[in-house]
């Protein structure tokens, strides 16, 4: 017999986690009701987000107040780190440009570029800082 045969569940996929993460304490469980519908949508958001049905749950009800969940917050710091790396490589650009200006008495056109991306990069962080004080 298979796994699936003998709990009646299907095994959960390598690549799933059907599991919240570790949390402190213990555990208790709650009965959840909810429509056909509602478990529809759910299932919706668990596959386009990887989360288990508890964490969605958990997370929409502790933090319905900023309705900003601790999935999305985490994902909105690995943005803002990404931007930072990439803003600290440009800014390394600028410091050379800088320097062979500086020596050569000439703008290079590179410059006009790498100031265009270092705009563009502040202006994203800008926008993901407004879009989290909303």
């Amino acid at each position: 017999m298979t796994e699936e045969q003998k709990s009646g569940r299907k095994p959960p996929s390598r690549l799933s986690r059907r599991r919240r993460a570790n949390i402190d304490g213990d555990t208790h469980y709650v009965r959840v009701s909810m429509s056909t519908f509602e478990r529809a949508q759910l299932k919706v958001l668990e596959e386009r987000t990887g989360r288990s049905p508890s964490e969605i749950l958990v997370s929409a009800a502790l933090y319905a107040e900023n309705s900003e969940s601790l999935a999305e917050r985490r994902a909105a710091a690995v943005e803002f780190i990404a931007a930072r790396r990439y803003l600290a490589a440009l800014s390394n650009n600028v410091n050379q440009l800088a320097r062979h200006a500086n020596a050569t008495d000439e703008f290079p056109e590179a410059a006009r570029t790498v100031l265009t991306r270092v705009r563009a990069v502040a202006d994203r962080i800008n926008t993901m800082l407004d879009s989290m004080v909303r």
